[in-house]
């Protein structure tokens, strides 16, 4: 490899499909929320399996949206991991209610369902589980102790695009999943996200709710020219745009065979590191598929092996801390000696499907010649 270039973690790539669709939107002049929105909700339900869902401008908002939806408000809990980007916990506090921060299992980085279980209390509306780096968390035992307390269960499935578990899609398995389409994930609008919902009522109310509680499909023509609604309950500006959803519709396409790649480098990457030492790999199981958004492992000497990638032209680094060390969340914290434990040594490598085979070798050579 060149000394001079690095191997980057994320490297976006957009097809000429997708510019083309853009152009188009944009010459058009129909640049806000329209059919183009309505076909990209279409498209994304089918690729994937999955109910058609609300396409909003950030995976966040549809938090927000899927946290209003199972009825979070003041007073409330949340049960939910530390192990995250901040948007997963502040979409708690948007609605008002309190995220509790449950432990996660040893050596992984989702969710200890036993520890889940032991947080909640008479004051728990829902569990917020998120699967980690696009590999599903335990969703049988916690959906058995959803059942078990009355729980709604929110999937933020923003890493989790394609991953499957015991052959049903991710998304499709709580009560309400949000997918994210940021710049970097699997799929991109620039920004946006899909909130999906279980049930068909919920999904309508979302729907009013992404455009200020407006069902822009029931208004009705006034004498003064203009259009007439009611508007029964608070709404958000959280509706994605005509041009984002050109960019989704371009790139929904590429997909099936990023998802495919990076699976396929995954397991190469596997095979090759499980011996090297002063390192761990993830856990894995037969019954669930990993979207592999990320490559974790947990290291020794932390600081020292990211030097030592960065010296050799390969870009590592820990993407998601801790959020419960924040001070917004101070208040909220328990002792988590898994998490601790995780936190102090997770490292992510490349791992995306733009990698050239000598791209991938060298972050294997790399790693192997240790640190």
């Amino acid at each position: 490899m060149d000394d001079q270039r690095t191997i980057s973690m994320f490297d976006p790539q957009l097809s000429e499909d997708t510019v083309a669709q853009v152009s188009e939107c944009l010459r058009s002049g129909r640049i806000s929320e329209g059919a183009r929105v309505k076909e990209f909700e279409r498209r994304f339900a089918e690729e994937f399996g999955l109910p058609r869902g609300v396409a909003v401008n950030s995976g966040t908002a549809g938090l927000h949206l899927a946290m209003l939806g199972a009825g979070v408000g003041p007073g409330d809990e949340v049960v939910t991991t530390a192990q995250t980007f901040v948007a997963s916990a502040m979409a708690v506090l948007y609605a008002g209610g309190t995220p509790v921060f449950a432990d996660i299992v040893p050596g992984g980085p989702n969710l200890d369902f036993a520890d889940v279980e032991r947080c909640v209390t008479p004051r728990t509306k829902a569990i917020l589980v998120v699967h980690y780096g696009g590999y599903p968390c335990d969703m049988d035992e916690i959906l058995a102790v959803a059942n078990r307390h009355g729980l709604a269960v929110i999937e933020d499935a923003a890493h989790a695009l394609g991953a499957t578990y015991r052959d049903a899609v991710v998304g499709a398995l709580g009560d309400f999943a949000v997918f994210s389409f940021q710049a970097i994930k699997h799929l991109t609008t620039g920004d946006g996200g899909m909130l999906v919902c279980r049930d068909e009522a919920q999904n309508e109310v979302a729907r009013r709710r992404r455009w200020f509680g407006i069902d822009r499909d029931n208004r009705t023509p006034n004498d003064a020219g203009g259009m007439d609604w009611d508007i029964s309950e608070l709404g958000f500006k959280y509706h994605m745009n005509d041009v984002a959803a050109a960019i989704g519709l371009g790139q929904l396409p590429l997909v099936a065979e990023a998802l495919a790649r990076r699976q396929s480098l995954d397991r190469r990457y596997r095979d090759r590191l499980a011996g090297v030492g002063g390192l761990r790999l993830m856990p894995e199981a037969a019954d669930r598929a990993s979207a592999c958004w990320l490559f974790t492992m947990l290291v020794e000497n932390r600081a020292e092996f990211v030097r030592a990638m960065v010296s050799r032209g390969v870009e590592a680094g820990s993407w998601h801390r801790r959020v419960d060390t924040n001070s917004l969340f101070a208040h909220h914290g328990r002792e988590l000696p898994n998490l601790q434990a995780f936190d102090r040594s997770q490292v992510s490598v490349p791992l995306r499907e733009s990698l050239t085979d000598d791209e991938v070798e060298c972050i294997l050579e790399a790693v192997c010649q240790g640190w």
